[in-house]
C-alpha cells in the first residue's frame, strides 16, 4: 500500500502507526494549502522579506533563495519555513493581484479564459455591462473587430455575417441610435425588401428609399438628385463640393439711377428725368469638371440716381449705371457676366431724358428697360416688365411750355411670369409728389419691380418735382425725376436696385 494519497500525496496513517496525530496535522495542512486555492502573486523569483503565516504564491521563472528549483509551482510559508507544492494539470487559482482565476495546463499557469473554447447555450452575455431580458446579449466597448478566419488557419478566407427573420412581417435591421434615440434603420423593416429610413426624434420616421428585392430597382422617397444653392447679394468666393456633377451660375447685374430733371422759367419746356433700365439677368450650366475649385463671385452695385437741381435754369443730369456682376473661376475669361442696367437720361429743355437701355443692351433673358421722359415736357413712358427678370423704372414728369404738369410714370414689374411671386414696379408720383418704391424680390431666385417716376412740380410753383422711386432688390431700375418750376428743387433720380448672383450645384 501507498504511503500518500495519488492525486494531493496526503500521507496515510499506516496500521500501528506510532504519533498518528503527525500524520494527520501534516495531511490537514496540505489540505489547508491547495484547497480554495488562492495565491497573493505570480511574478515573484524571490520569497519576499517578510512573509505571514499561510501566504501561497505561484513561483516565477528562474527563482534564487529557498524558492530555487521551483518555478511554477506553488509555494506557501508554513512553521517559519517555505513548502514546495507540484501543481498538477487542471489545478485552478486565483492570483489576488490579478483578480483573476488561473489555470495549470501545458505546463504553465495560463488564465483560465484562454482555456475556454466553446459556450454553447448561454441565455445572456454582457460584455463590460449587463445583459438583461431585453437584451440578452449586451456589449460596451469603443471598436469591435470582425476578421475571416484565414486558409492557413483553416478557415476559407471569407466572412459573411448572417441575420435571420421569422418572416415577411417581422423586423430584421440596424438601428442607429444617438444618446439612445433612434436617428437612421437599415434593413427588412416589416417587409422582404431593403430599405432604409431616418428619424429627427426616434418617433418620426422618413423613408430614404426602397430596394425591390425581385428586380432590384431602387425607388428614393426624395428623389436621388442633391442640390445647394448659394445666394450672393454681397461680392466672395464659392468653393466647389466635391459631389457636385453641374454647376448653373446665375447674375443678375445692378439696376440703372433713374435720370434728374429740369429746372427752368415758366413758359419753356422742362422735361422729366428718364428711369433707369433693370440689370441683365444671365444664367450659364457647366459641367463640374468644366469650371474650377474656386469662384469668385462680383456683384454689381445699383447705380446712383440723379441728384436733385437747385439752380434756376439747369437741365437734369444722367443718374449712374448699374455695375456689373461678374462670375470667375481665375481663368482669362468670366464665366458668367451680367452687365448693369442703363442709367436714365437727364431732362432738359430741348431733350426729354431717355430711358436707361435694358441689362446695359446684352442680357440673356429680356429684363426692363427704363421710361424715356415725355417730350416737350409731355407725359413720359412707364418702365417695361420683364417675365423673368427686373423691371425698368418709370419716367419722371414734365411741364410744357404751357405750363402743363404731368405726372410720373409706372416702373415695370418684375418676375412676371411667376404668379404670386412677381414683383410690382413702383407707382407713379402725382404731380409734385413722389415716385413709390419697387418691390424686391418676393422668392429666393425672384426679381425686383423698377421705381416709380417722380412727378412734375406744380405750374404755379407752389411744389417742387417729385423723387423718382427706389428700384426695388435685386436689379430693378430707378424711376425718373420730376421737373420743376425756377424757383423749386427738382426731384432727384430713384437708386437702381444692387445686383445678385445665385449659384446652384447639382450631383
Amino acid at each position: 500500500m501507498a504511503d500518500t494519497t495519488p492525486s494531493l500525496a496526503l500521507p496515510l496513517i499506516a496500521g500501528g502507526q506510532a504519533q498518528k496525530h503527525v500524520t494527520h496535522n501534516e495531511a490537514l495542512a496540505l489540505l489547508d494549502a491547495l484547497v480554495q486555492l488562492a495565491v497573493i502573486d505570480r511574478d515573484l523569483a524571490v520569497p519576499p522579506a517578510n512573509p505571514a503565516e499561510g501566504d501561497r504564491y505561484i513561483v516565477a521563472a528562474n527563482p534564487s533563495g529557498a524558492w530555487a528549483g521551483w518555478a511554477g509551482r506553488i509555494a506557501r510559508y508554513q512553521d517559519g519555513a517555505w513548502l514546495s507544492l507540484v501543481p498538477h494539470p487542471g489545478w485552478l487559482a486565483f492570483v489576488a493581484d490579478e483578480a483573476e482565476i488561473h489555470a495549470y495546463a501545458g505546463g504553465a499557469w495560463v488564465p483560465f479564459r484562454s482555456t475556454i473554447t466553446a459556450l454553447q447555450s448561454l441565455t445572456r452575455l454582457g460584455l463590460g455591462t449587463a445583459a438583461d431580458a431585453q437584451n440578452p446579449f449586451a456589449a460596451k466597448l469603443n471598436k469591435a473587430l470582425w476578421t475571416a478566419l484565414t486558409t492557413s488557419e483553416g478557415g476559407d478566407g471569407h466572412l459573411r455575417y448572417t441575420l435571420n427573420k421569422q418572416a415577411a412581417g417581422n423586423v430584421l435591421s440596424l438601428l442607429l441610435q444617438s444618446g439612445f434615440s433612434g436617428r437612421a434603420e437599415i434593413g427588412l423593416v416589416g417587409g422582404d425588401n431593403l430599405s432604409l429610413r431616418v428619424s429627427p426624434d426616434g418617433g418620426t420616421w422618413t423613408n430614404v428609399f426602397t430596394v425591390e428585392r425581385t428586380t432590384g430597382a431602387a425607388t428614393f422617397d426624395k428623389g436621388v438628385l442633391r442640390e445647394e444653392l448659394a445666394v450672393f447679394t454681397a461680392s466672395g468666393t464659392w468653393t466647389k463640393p466635391d459631389w457636385a456633377r453641374t454647376v448653373t451660375v446665375t447674375a443678375m447685374g445692378g439696376g440703372g439711377g433713374g435720370g434728374g430733371a429740369r429746372r427752368g422759367a415758366a413758359g419753356t419746356v422742362r422735361n422729366g428725368g428718364g428711369g433707369g433700365g433693370a440689370g441683365a439677368l444671365n444664367s450659364e450650366t457647366f459641367s463640374a469638371a468644366e469650371i474650377g475649385a474656386t469662384l469668385t463671385v462680383t456683384v454689381g452695385a445699383g447705380g446712383a440716381g440723379a441728384p436733385a437741381i437747385t439752380v434756376d435754369d439747369t437741365g437734369g443730369v444722367a443718374g449712374t449705371a448699374g455695375g456689373a456682376s461678374i462670375v470667375n473661376d481665375g481663368s482669362a475669361y468670366d464665366l458668367v457676366r451680367a452687365f448693369g442696367g442703363g442709367a436714365g437720361g437727364g431732362g432738359t429743355n430741348s431733350v426729354a431724358g431717355g430711358g436707361g437701355t435694358a441689362g446695359g443692351g446684352v442680357s440673356l433673358e429680356a429684363v426692363g428697360a427704363g421710361g424715356a421722359g415725355g417730350s416737350n415736357g409731355a407725359l413720359g413712358a412707364s418702365g417695361t416688365t420683364s417675365l423673368r427678370g427686373s423691371g425698368g423704372g418709370g419716367s419722371g414728369g414734365g411741364l410744357t411750355a404751357a405750363n402743363v404738369a404731368s405726372t410720373g410714370r409706372n416702373a415695370g414689374a418684375g418676375y412676371a411670369v411667376g404668379n404670386g411671386r412677381d414683383s410690382n414696379g413702383g407707382v407713379l408720383g402725382a404731380v409734385g409728389a413722389n415716385g413709390t418704391a419697387g418691390q424686391s424680390k418676393r422668392w429666393i431666385r425672384g426679381a425686383a419691380g423698377g421705381g416709380g417716376g417722380g412727378g412734375a412740380g406744380a405750374a404755379d410753383g407752389s411744389s417742387g418735382g417729385g423723387n423718382g422711386g427706389a428700384a426695388g432688390l435685386p436689379g430693378g431700375g430707378g424711376g425718373g425725376a420730376g421737373a420743376a418750376l425756377n424757383g423749386m428743387p427738382t426731384g432727384a433720380g430713384g437708386n437702381g436696385g444692387r445686383g445678385e448672383v445665385w449659384i446652384l450645384a447639382r450631383g
